[in-house]
């Protein structure tokens, strides 16, 4: 291996326990609003209910935060991860550095000051790497333009074998009239569906749309939108919030922001029945929906698209916000509400090791056999449905 560049004006340590954590709060706060665009999930309050999910249900995973500070003692660069060693595809171990799993929270793994060297200060990361035992790290929803991203991408490339896998979210842009919008981005096909599907519903009885966001109401009514995701796909694959870890992760999170005016929960109601909802956080001026359900026994009438037409109107009236994310990966269903996306990646970085080439030669066939169907066969549908069950059962 190219020896690496050593650079005397930083220096790198590991942190693992929670009181070391809190020692670098401002460091890690001070980092975050430097990147003014910078969601809430990388703040340090998130990452602080985050650790404690992690330690309380997982004995053999680790938390370590990697600290580079630079010639004046000043933190210029927080690289948090887990630590573990699990099985992949029920037949091979390996040790893992990541995010614990992009189904509890994703967000990019590291913060870093852009007056720094990015390159010599990822450089002194690769080197810290080197003399640690591990097969694979994973690295999720990386925006593909960030200039932070391209130097990592580019630095770690030189080094180690890498598989980047590219997502795509879609954007809403909100500083123009709702009439506007409908007209621009929604094809009238899907406008006339969309309205008949609400009509449809009203037929069948009183139909409420309700939104939640004091957290006494929050508290009160979470579980209505946990019943909702369970209803579904989610639940009988045993990964809805109601049946998995990271229920309680987003159950805290929902109640801190609640708390700092930041979250709102949005739901559908027929007569007496919940039967879509949204979960959404707002910061900065966007609202990310960060979860969303419905009940599949109404999935003809189309419950989702209609809430989430009813959100974005009022989204719209209030001009509080100038862009809605969907946050997660642009999904077939969202192509009626939008064309515009961010590009993102997710990258997995294996250490030259026969256990981590087995993995790497593994997820190239997958890929593969992903981009054999047609992007909206239903074959493509099963395999990829069959793929995320399987792989959130051995990743949980």
């Amino acid at each position: 291996m190219i020896p690496f560049m050593i650079n005397k004006n930083y220096t790198i340590e590991t942190i693992k326990t929670f009181e070391e954590i809190e020692e670098i709060k401002e460091d890690w706060q001070e980092l975050f609003h430097l990147k003014k665009d910078s969601p809430i999930f990388f703040s340090f309050e998130v990452f602080k209910l985050y650790y404690e999910t992690i330690t309380k249900n997982f004995n053999n995973v680790k938390v370590e935060i990697f600290v580079i500070k630079n010639r004046n003692n000043k933190v210029v660069a927080i690289f948090p991860f887990t630590f573990e060693t699990k099985k992949y595809y029920n037949f091979l171990p390996l040790r893992e550095l990541s995010v614990k799993d992009q189904f509890l929270i994703g967000f990019y793994n590291f913060l870093i000051d852009p007056e720094e060297n990015n390159e010599i200060i990822f450089q002194k990361f690769i080197e810290h790497l080197e003399n640690r035992e591990w097969d694979i790290i994973k690295i999720y929803s990386i925006p593909s333009n960030e200039k932070l991203f391209n130097v990592y991408s580019q630095i770690i490339k030189q080094y180690y074998k890498t598989e980047e896998h590219v997502t795509n979210t879609l954007i809403i842009d909100c500083d123009r009239d709702f009439d506007e919008y409908i007209k621009n981005d929604i094809d009238r096909k899907h406008f006339r569906e969309i309205r008949r599907k609400k009509e449809r519903l009203t037929e069948k009885g009183e139909l409420k749309f309700i939104e939640i966001g004091e957290e006494q109401d929050v508290e009160k009514m979470i579980h209505y939108f946990y019943d909702i995701e369970d209803k579904n796909w989610k639940g009988k694959a045993g990964t809805s919030l109601k049946k998995s870890y990271y229920g309680e992760f987003y159950k805290k999170l929902a109640l801190y922001l609640s708390k700092e005016n930041k979250l709102k929960i949005y739901f559908l109601k027929l007569n007496n029945e919940y039967i879509a909802g949204v979960y959404a956080i707002f910061d900065r001026e966007i609202c990310y929906l960060v979860k969303i359900g419905y009940v599949d026994d109404y999935s003809q009438y189309s419950p989702l698209k209609v809430l989430i037409y009813l959100i974005f109107e009022k989204l719209f009236e209030n001009k509080e916000i100038k862009k809605i994310d969907c946050f997660g990966p642009y999904y077939p269903y969202q192509k009626s509400f939008g064309k515009q996306t961010r590009k993102k990646y997710n990258i997995i970085v294996i250490n030259n090791n026969i256990r981590s080439h087995v993995y790497f030669f593994i997820l190239k066939v997958q890929r593969w056999f992903v981009h054999l169907f047609p992007e909206e066969s239903l074959g493509k549908k099963f395999f990829i449905e069959l793929a995320e069950h399987f792989n959130m059962r051995i990743n949980s």
